[in-house]
């Protein structure tokens, strides 16, 4: 098994520099969900949204998928902007296809997923 962590400065910064239109962007801890907060231009107002862990991968093909704290039709709106390779919006649940994001996932599954006060923490072992 291999632990994989990143900060949530260092998403934050990766997000601010890869993802067109956010003029803001941060990440917490709130009890066992992540909270977002962001701004995007297309929006007059900053978005708050918790995110929840609802299944992670028993196989490489499955998706790790998270629960957005927000509206369908408000998902659907930002469903353009967010959706990219490997990454798909269903409603307000977020699909993430590892292996489609990168190579390196072909034979791993990610078997758990953290969220920890100050990071993420993922689980990443032999399918």
């Amino acid at each position: 098994m291999i632990k994989m962590e990143a900060s949530y400065s260092i998403i934050e910064k990766i997000v601010l520099k890869s993802a067109e239109g956010i003029s803001h962007f941060s990440i917490s801890k709130d009890d066992e969900n992540l909270l977002v907060k962001l701004k995007h231009g297309s929006f007059p107002f900053a978005i708050s949204v918790k995110i929840k862990i609802l299944s992670i991968q028993r196989v490489p093909d499955d998706p790790i998928v998270l629960k957005v704290g927000v509206p369908s039709f408000l998902m659907e709106m930002l469903k353009k902007k967010i959706e990219r390779d490997g990454l798909e919006v269903r409603g307000n649940e977020i699909h993430l296809y590892t292996k489609k994001i990168s190579k390196v996932f072909e034979d791993l599954i990610v078997s758990n997923l953290v969220f920890k006060d100050d990071r993420i923490v993922l689980h990443v072992e032999e399918a």
